[in-house]
């Protein structure tokens, strides 16, 4: 129990929503104390997400989304500190790769500051730092579109390898702010989607500069509810002939801000972010600058019986106009209407089921999906 609770202080620092998540179901410490507890000594453990899914579509265009891979999968988390030295690393194994996804170590300078260097996930994303690739810690089968994984279909770069800075502390009588800072080497855009550094396959190479930040306002330093706002700069090398002849360039400037909010009652939850993408195609002949928006508001609510209604909207602002966004016709989903039903058969496994209705640019489908998940141990 002991070693379980080390683990989830480790991935407090990263993502304290879902240690807390944990805490609740798994070893039932309340969240003061794993925000409180500070661990000096060695110690490694692990966490196993596995999920498995199915799912059943009908659409208007053959060229339907070909990112639903995943059918199973087991997510290993690994985590080992001594004394201020930490370690963490997420593997995850599907039914058609195996894959590095974080791979970090990290120096904790005080009990709330840690830096990590190494491949991790980039702190403007407010979904994926929320629940990473575990799909036991959310409660909606798919991720918001914007949110999306590189190698889903993502718009925006997610991992990055370089240097990563955490750290939050006290404001007011209650409250908190938490800042991350990376920076480090964006994805390169290759064979029809974004690359980053892998760990275990080969890497095209020609990776340009990434930087991102994230402030949040917490109401309560130890609760889930926080407000903040991201900002990003990623620049992509198009390495893809096919892609940089549609831009016109070959590289490719990410500007990213956008804003969060996460709140979470005892029966009602509430997760919305948005973004405002300018795009820059630096090499062009004619240097030219393009925009576009996206968001989404999902809202749960929980009941006495272990179900857990959701629904989710999904929207984008000058998206069917981006040349950016046309490189993913088949992916990107303009608009994504959703609702569900997850049902925790016990305290650490779940059925969900959703159904959906998305357009994208070449396509609309309806879409219901079937998936168990879990954590173990």
């Amino acid at each position: 129990m002991r070693h379980m609770r080390d683990l989830l202080e480790i991935i407090a620092r990263a993502r304290p929503a879902a240690a807390l998540a944990l805490a609740a179901t798994l070893v039932a410490t309340p969240a003061v104390i794993l925000a409180q507890e500070h661990h000096h000594g060695g110690d490694s453990d692990w966490l196993l997400f596995p999920s498995a899914q199915g799912l059943a579509r009908t659409g208007s265009n053959a060229d339907e989304p070909q990112n639903d891979h995943e059918w199973a999968v087991v997510d290993v988390l690994f985590s080992h500190s001594l004394g201020r030295f930490r370690a963490l690393a997420e593997t995850e194994v599907a039914t058609d790769e195996v894959e590095i996804e974080r791979l970090q170590f990290g120096w904790e300078f005080s009990e709330n500051t840690l830096g990590w260097i190494g491949r991790f996930h980039q702190p403007s994303s407010a979904w994926n730092i929320e629940h990473h690739h575990g799909q036991y810690l959310q409660t909606a089968i798919t991720r918001p579109n914007i949110e999306r994984w590189e190698d889903e279909g993502g718009l925006i770069p997610q991992h990055v390898t370089g240097l990563l800075l955490e750290t939050r502390g006290a404001l007011g009588a209650n409250g908190g702010l938490a800042v991350a800072v990376g920076g480090g080497a964006a994805p390169v855009l290759h064979d029809g989607s974004l690359e980053p550094i892998y760990v275990l396959r080969t890497n095209t190479g020609g990776h340009r500069g990434s930087w991102s930040g994230r402030i949040a306002y917490l109401p309560d330093l130890v609760g889930d509810d926080s407000i903040g706002l991201v900002v990003a700069q990623h620049d992509v090398n198009v390495v893809d002939p096919n892609v940089a002849a549609l831009f016109g360039a070959n590289d490719v400037q990410l500007d990213v801000v956008g804003a969060f909010a996460k709140f979470a009652g005892q029966e009602w939850r509430l997760q919305s972010a948005y973004y405002y993408v300018d795009v820059h195609f630096v090499t062009a002949p004619t240097p030219r600058t393009e925009n576009f928006g996206a968001g989404y508001l999902q809202i749960e609510r929980s009941t006495a019986v272990r179900l857990t209604p959701f629904a989710r909207l999904e929207t984008s602002a000058n998206a069917g106009h981006s040349t950016y966004v046309s490189f993913q016709p088949r992916e990107f989903e303009l608009r994504r209407e959703l609702a569900g039903l997850r049902w925790d058969v016990s305290h650490n496994q779940a059925l969900t089921i959703e159904a959906g209705r998305a357009t994208t640019l070449i396509a609309r489908f309806n879409e219901v999906r079937l998936q168990w998940s879990a954590v173990w141990p």
